[in-house]
This record gives C-alpha cells, structure tokens and sequence, in this order.
C-alpha cells in the first residue's frame, strides 16, 4: 500500500513538474486571445520594439479582440484582430503600422526560431 502511495505522489510530482514545459506550448493550444498575444508578441520582438508593459488582450462578445501595451519611451503599443479576420492581427506602435500578419503563420514562424 505504501508503495502504491509513494508512487501517485510521485507520479504527481512528476506531473507538476511538467507543467512549466505545458505552458510553453499555450501558443499551440490557446484560446484566441492567447494566441493573438503571443502573435502580438513575437511581431514585437522581430521588429525590435523595447517593451515595458506587453501588450493585456481582451475579447469582446463578437470575437475581435484588442490588445493595448506600452514600449520602454512611453509610446502605446494597439494590437487588433477584428472579428471579421479572426485569422489576422494589426500591430501599432504609436499609431503608425507596425505590422499586418496572418496570426498562424506568425506562431509557427517563432516555434521554427526558437
């Protein structure tokens, strides 16, 4: 019985343990405000924008979400995935187009890289 004991508690351990690597692949699996972020995000970094506060998304009741953040020299950072493109995200830094990119192959660009 105490080995059968000892061996959820480490099967359970060995499961939390885990749980770091499961949450590296939230881009895969996400919901779409995850993976309009973590697009937002890499755009972001591939175009070299010093970030200070990444960029917080919301998704409203018809599906197009908008995400607003901040870089280091206090420019706003708007990202925009309207409902209408689902597939697609706009990024602007300061009011001037950043980037316009297809949100799938942005996150299969950034697993490629890294």
């Amino acid at each position: 019985m105490r080995r059968v004991r000892g061996g959820v508690l480490l099967g359970t351990v060995l499961l939390l343990a885990g749980c770091s690597q499961v949450s590296a692949l939230a881009p895969v699996g996400g919901d779409r405000v995850t993976e309009v972020r973590y697009a937002a995000n890499d755009l972001l970094l591939q175009n070299r924008v010093d970030v200070m506060t990444a960029p917080v998304c919301t998704m409203a009741s018809d599906k197009s979400v908008t995400c607003e953040g901040e870089t280091l020299d206090h420019q706003r950072i708007a990202v925009e995935s309207t409902a209408s493109d689902q597939s697609s995200l706009t990024v602007t830094v300061d009011g001037k187009l950043l980037a316009t990119a297809d949100i799938a192959t942005v996150l299969e660009k950034a697993m490629q890289t890294s």
